[in-house]
């Protein structure tokens, strides 16, 4: 069993100084539910702010609450309109600033652009270039889950607190499927291979890897770095120079490396709730919700009334 409820009791964590706000920017269902479930945890009031968009779609805020001298925490999911979801947050922070707030902590489960970390080919390291926005328009303190890399957290000048979620998906796995004792983690890819071992062996179950799946944006691979230019011929590179062609590398078809016969495979069916997936529960029954507002009211608590946040990186294995 891996415990992430802090040593307080229930009532007592959610006793927080004065001087706190807690804002939801309003960019989809999902991140007004769970800032309320939040803002529950903590025994405050969600703050009056107004975000809405214009008919030439750009995005007003209007804070409906005095926030001088506070700490203000902005709330802030992912929703399919990825560029609208960052406008909100940047607009939001910097009306916080010039509002003479004391301090201005972004609560970002999922970072966008997360996966824009590496240089590729003529293209550009867009989460460092959203980070600089971030911090330009005043965000004071990061709290972010389970980022693509963890060497993002350099792209900041601010603090980042980069919670995991795992011991969360574990706790559901152990208490919510019968008979996981006899279930095995499935690797959707090698890439997620050391991820799918840590958790298979906190929980002492088998794994296995999905082998020859086709290669998403994120791969090294689309550099270029790994495969040979692509040259229509010698004479265009000089004339009297002769080179080879080299055959292109093809994906091996999909296979599945380790036993999965009669068991259960735990792949990608459970979820955090800080991201939108109502559509995609819909479309699979099989999808299950966790909720993770408990670690995040408690992240939270612990900044405004400046406490150690290490208890939250507890039972956190390496490869998380």
């Amino acid at each position: 069993m891996f415990c992430v409820a802090p040593p307080e009791s229930e009532a007592k964590m959610n006793i927080t100084k004065g001087g706190l706000v807690l804002f939801s920017a309003n960019s989809n269902s999902s991140c007004m539910e769970l800032s309320k479930k939040i803002a529950e945890r903590l025994g405050v009031e969600m703050g009056k702010v107004q975000v809405y968009q214009e008919p030439d779609r750009e995005t007003r805020v209007q804070i409906q609450e005095s926030v001088r001298g506070k700490d203000v925490f902005i709330i802030q999911t992912v929703s399919k309109d990825v560029n609208t979801t960052i406008m909100e947050l940047l607009i939001m922070v910097y009306a916080c600033k010039t509002s003479s707030a004391k301090s201005i902590i972004g609560v970002i489960p999922y970072f966008p652009y997360s996966k824009q970390c590496k240089m590729r080919k003529r293209g550009s390291i867009v989460s460092k270039l959203l980070a600089s926005m971030m911090c330009k328009a005043g965000l004071t303190h990061l709290i972010t889950m389970d980022l693509h890399q963890k060497e993002i957290q350099g792209f900041f000048n601010i603090p980042v607190d980069n919670l995991r979620a795992s011991p969360f998906l574990l706790q559901y796995i152990q208490e919510e499927i019968p008979d996981y004792r006899n279930a095995v983690i499935v690797a959707k890819s090698p890439a997620s291979a050391k991820r799918a071992q840590s958790f298979a062996e906190r929980l002492r179950l088998g794994i296995a890897v999905i082998h020859g799946e086709a290669q998403d944006a994120e791969s090294d691979l689309v550099d270029g770095r790994h495969s040979p230019p692509m040259v229509r011929s010698a004479a265009a590179i000089h004339p009297s120079l002769e080179i080879p062609m080299l055959i292109p590398k093809e994906k091996p078809p999909i296979t599945v490396v380790g036993d999965v016969g009669g068991r259960t495979a735990v792949i990608v069916v459970v979820v955090t709730n800080t991201i939108p997936h109502e559509i995609q529960k819909l479309q699979c029954p099989k999808i299950k919700t966790v909720d993770i507002s408990m670690i995040l009211s408690e992240a939270i608590r612990r900044i405004h009334n400046g406490e150690s946040m290490s208890y939250l990186f507890r039972n956190i294995g390496l490869d998380d």
